[in-house]
């Protein structure tokens, strides 16, 4: 009888989740749990960065910070059951894009409560420092800062000896004198005459 072994292959979700787990940079993490609880005004946990953001309380602190700076206000609330923490997640994900993160840089709810992409919630994280940092630069930024849009390169004049004339030489670019197929004795729809 043979033996069964497992096969030396996983499954493509297995795949898919190790990919994104590999993208999470825990350094990054870390710097960035500091900087949300120095913004909240609270001594920081020792856990990671997901675990604590997962309830979505602290999230909701954050963006209640940054709102009241604004003028504006976002609701959170401090429970156990499975759809407020997803309720204040989202609530959360609202105010970040009403602050202006563009939502490619935005993560789904999912992908903290379930921990499905957790790159893409350190990604927001990132990026909304950007942000804050943007609009209050005494906030400090993780990462790079914010590119600004650079004008484009001003174009010189053409010197005055090409401005003059065409804008090309025709002799140059294929010019011959005139000649056509039919100075060259080719007709069309006639059959070729090899012997003369």
């Amino acid at each position: 009888m043979a033996h069964l072994r497992k096969a030396d292959v996983s499954s493509l979700d297995a795949d898919l989740r190790d990919l994104r787990r590999s993208k999470y940079n825990s350094k990054l993490a870390d710097e960035a749990r500091g900087w949300i609880f120095n913004i909240i005004g609270e001594s920081e946990p020792q856990q990671d960065l997901i675990q604590v953001l997962k309830t979505g309380v602290v999230l909701g602190k954050y963006a209640y910070t940054l709102a009241n700076a604004l003028g504006g206000a976002v609701k959170f609330k401090d429970s156990k059951m499975p759809f407020v923490q997803m309720e204040n997640i989202a609530n959360f994900l609202t105010f970040v894009k009403s602050y202006g993160i563009p939502e490619d840089e935005t993560f789904q709810t999912v992908d903290l409560y379930e921990e499905g992409d957790i790159a893409s919630v350190l990604q927001t994280i990132v990026s909304l420092s950007r942000y804050v940092h943007e609009k209050s630069p005494s906030i400090p930024v993780i990462g790079p800062k914010l590119s600004t849009r650079q004008p484009p390169p001003k174009v010189p004049k053409k010197p005055s000896h090409l401005s003059k004339g065409p804008a090309w030489s025709s002799l140059e670019y294929g010019y011959m004198k005139g000649a056509s197929q039919t100075s060259e004795g080719v007709v069309f729809g006639k059959h070729r005459n090899i012997t003369q």
